[in-house]
Formats: C-alpha cells, structure tokens, sequence
C-alpha cells in the first residue's frame, strides 16, 4: 500500500511538489519517534509479560501513563516545531514548504496516540488487528481522500492538501484504534485498579526511545540531509528509490511484527532453546523470500523508477546500492528486535547511535559528491555495519546464532 500511495503521489504532485512532501513528513517521521519517547516498544514487551504473569493492573497503569506522557509530549513538540520553522524563515523561503511542514506537525500527536494502542495490541497477540488500521486502512484512506481531492482540484493539488488528508487519514484510524483496543483488553485490566512502575518504565523506555529516534536518523538522515544539501525535488526523487528498496525490508517487518511479543514471552519464560528454533525457521523464510525480490529490484531498477516519472530515474545507482544494503539486513533480520524484546536494549542504543553518528558523517561527505548515490552509500554501509555488530553482541551474551546463515 504504501508503495502504491508513493506511485500515486509522485504522479498527481510532480518531482518538485513530491519532494516538499516527502521533506515535511520525513521530519514529522522523526518528531513522531521522539514525541513516543520508546513507550511503543516499552508497551509490545511489558504487556506482554504482563499477560503471561496475569498482572492486570499493572498492565493498566502502562497504558494510562504512556497516553498521559505521549500526550503532552506530542503536543509540546509540534508546537515548537512550527515555532522553530517560523523563526527560521522557513515561511519567507518557501511558503508552500513551511504550509506543507505545519500541517504535518499536526501528525503527532495523533500518530503517537495511535501507535501506544496499536503496540498494546501487538502486546496482547493480537497482531492482524493492531496492524490492519496502520498498515491497511490508513494508506486507503489518504488515497481516497487524495483521489477525490484531486477530482474537485486537478492541477490545483499541492503538497499541503496532500499532507491534510494524510492528518484526517490518521485521525480516523486513530478513532479506530481506540474502539478496537477497548474491544480486545482482557476483562481483568477493565476491572483492575492501576498499579505503575514508573521509574522501572522510564528506565527501559529512555533507552528505547533513543533506540527509536536513532532508527529514523537512519533511516530518515539521507531525506533530511539531501533536502537541505541539495532541493525538495533530490529528497523526493531518494524516497521513490528507498520505497523499492524497502520492498526488500517488507519481509523482515512482517516477521519482527510477529515475533516481537511472542520472543519477550518465551524470554521471559526462559525458554532460550525455543527461541533459538523460532530464529532458524524465520531468518532463512525472509532471505528466501528477499532474495528474489532483491534481484528482480536490481534488474529492473530504470523500468522501475520509470512507475513515478522519468525524472525519477536519476536514482538508478541508489537504488542498487539501498537493495543490496537490504539484503545484508534480511539476512540479520531480528537482531534488533530479539535485543529489545530481552532487555538487553542497551547494547542496540550503543551500535545505533554510532551508526546514527557516523550515517550523519557520511551523508554530510558523500552528499556534496555524489548527490542521491552518496546518500545512499551512506545509508547502506552504515545499515550493513549495525547489523553485523548486533548480531555478534546476540552470540556473545545470548548465545543465539540471530542470522539467516548461521554465523
């Protein structure tokens, strides 16, 4: 869907209106990450244990001081990025930029209330039904409403209209969200007084929370960095080609969704020899599967961008460099995952945060060169080293063999 909702965009906004909307939700990706504070995370594992152990009220604390918390969070931080984009001349430089980015800040808090529901929900194993409005309903939505806005605009559709129904997009599933959670809470939370273990929380959520922020500098730094280095339309152009190489990483996100709360439970359980079967069954399903894909993305690669606009085709060589960067990633595709959802998260902030860094570096060197390449080469090589260095923390203090051939 979300390949798809790129396509449509691309075609109906142009390489130049594409790319102030593919700059403004990059940062509201970002903002979004640091408005949860980890709590998401904190949430899929912590309920999770909570329902295997039964501990109702403690299941219900969580979730009562994680809405509290995200909330003023979220809140706090749109605004004082509108404020900070005002006071930047954002607004003088490009009126259409500084429309499109305050709408989008509109995003947060509404998306980090919607995904603490939907972590809750993958928490309680309910993982199709914490996914479908996300994954399913959200991107329906927006090109629904993007379709019919376009009927009554045409030519007239700019990127700020676009990112205004992304917002009441979000705000449905939102709404959604919230009934269906409500539906699913075992009956021993509702009736449960709330008990809290906050600073228990807060010290397993601060570092997950920088595991996130770090995970979007990552994954975002090249956007943010092409789109002030170079133009909006480089960003755009780079996302088109990262949407590609993230048919790749689909896989994997299906496979971690999954195994997330069900490995916290067998850890938590001490079943280490299970978790250990689980791994070797699902790391060598999502190289089979990434693989072809992989290299079909590879072969095709100028016919592909050719799907958003010919000037999309500038990103041919970025585009191999992302696919063959995620294939390293299909290959350790839960390290990441089995590091948070066993609590041993510090060790994913420290190799995180040094390929942040050094993602920053290299963008900052390789960008002024080689533009979209450089960006990507970046990207890859720092994804590449991450992975290799958890999945040797994973052997070294688990004892688990985390990748799909067995190193």
């Amino acid at each position: 869907m979300g390949f798809i909702l790129t396509v449509v965009l691309a075609r109906l906004l142009g390489v130049s209106g594409f790319g102030i909307y593919t700059y403004a939700i990059a940062w509201t990706q970002l903002l979004i990450l640091i408005a949860t504070l980890g709590l998401d995370n904190l949430i899929v594992r912590e309920v999770a244990i909570y329902q295997t152990r039964s501990e109702w009220g403690l299941m219900k604390g969580l979730l009562r001081w994680s809405n509290q918390i995200a909330l003023i969070a979220s809140v706090s931080i749109a605004i004082a990025a509108i404020g900070v984009a005002w006071s930047v001349g954002m607004a003088d430089d490009n009126l259409q930029m500084f429309l499109a980015f305050s709408v989008a800040m509109i995003l947060i808090p509404i998306a980090t209330l919607r995904n603490l529901r939907l972590a809750a929900m993958r928490g309680l194993h309910q993982i199709i039904m914490g996914l479908l409005p996300e994954m399913i309903l959200t991107p329906l939505l927006f090109i629904l409403f993007v379709g019919c806005l376009y009927h009554f605009l045409g030519e007239g559709l700019t990127a700020p209209w676009v990112t205004g129904m992304k917002v009441l997009a979000a705000t449905i599933t939102l709404a959604i969200g919230i009934r269906l959670l409500q539906r699913i809470l075992p009956d021993g939370v509702k009736e449960a007084k709330p008990e809290y273990e906050i600073r228990g929380w807060l010290h397993s959520a601060i570092p997950l929370m920088f595991l996130g922020s770090l995970f979007v500098i990552e994954s975002r730094a090249d956007i943010l960095m092409l789109g002030a280095m170079q133009s909006a339309e480089a960003a755009g152009i780079y996302l088109a080609v990262n949407r590609g190489a993230q048919l790749i990483n689909f896989v994997v996100k299906a496979v971690n969704t999954a195994l997330g709360p069900n490995i916290a439970s067998l850890y938590a359980e001490g079943k280490i020899d299970k978790v250990q079967r689980i791994l070797n069954k699902s790391s060598g399903l999502v190289l089979l599967v990434a693989l072809p894909v992989a290299i079909g993305l590879i072969a095709l690669s100028h016919w592909y961008l050719l799907l958003f606009g010919s000037e999309f085709t500038r990103g041919e060589n970025a585009l191999i460099i992302l696919c063959v960067g995620q294939m390293v990633n299909a290959a350790t595709c839960s390290v990441n995952m089995l590091l948070n959802m066993t609590k041993h998260e510090r060790y994913t902030l420290i190799t995180g945060g040094t390929s942040a860094v050094l993602n920053v570096i290299l963008n900052a060197v390789l960008i002024p060169i080689w533009g979209i390449t450089g960006a990507a080469l970046a990207t890859a090589s720092t994804l590449v080293l991450q992975r290799i260095a958890n999945a040797i923390v994973i052997r070294k203090k688990l004892g688990i063999r985390s990748t799909a051939i067995g190193l």
